[in-house]
């Protein structure tokens, strides 16, 4: 730098060299603001596809366990029906068997019952 007696030509120089500074950092900047838009861009496409993959694999996983569900079920009833018609084969014969208890036992239960019913109405 040049001095002069007011010091103007330093100044210019300095201003001149700012601008020039600035000038390169705005380009820099402008090329890293395009690298970042195009990693960006990337990332984007890369989460986009794997929680297309993770929704995938989420609906299979749900569909799996939906069908063992409703299959663990359907037993369930199938076994709980089976039982209930052994008891009522087994009440039939056991009514076969001993028609006179068995009517005995209706008429006590009825009793029992209208006993409690009519107790709760006074």
């Amino acid at each position: 730098m040049s001095e002069t007696s007011n010091g103007k030509e330093n100044w210019t120089e300095a201003i001149d060299k700012a601008k020039h500074h600035f000038s390169e950092a705005w380009q820099e900047l402008g090329r890293a603001s395009e690298l970042a838009k195009e990693k960006g861009g990337e990332n984007l496409e890369e989460a986009r596809i794997r929680g297309q993959e993770v929704w995938g694999n989420a609906k299979v996983r749900g569909a799996k366990f939906w069908q063992d569900t409703k299959r663990s079920s359907e037993d369930a009833l199938d076994e709980v029906r089976e039982r209930g018609e052994e008891a009522i084969k087994d009440a039939e014969q056991l009514v076969q068997k001993h028609p006179v208890k068995a009517v005995g036992l209706c008429i006590l239960v009825g009793v029992f019952l209208g006993a409690l019913l009519s107790r709760d109405r006074e």
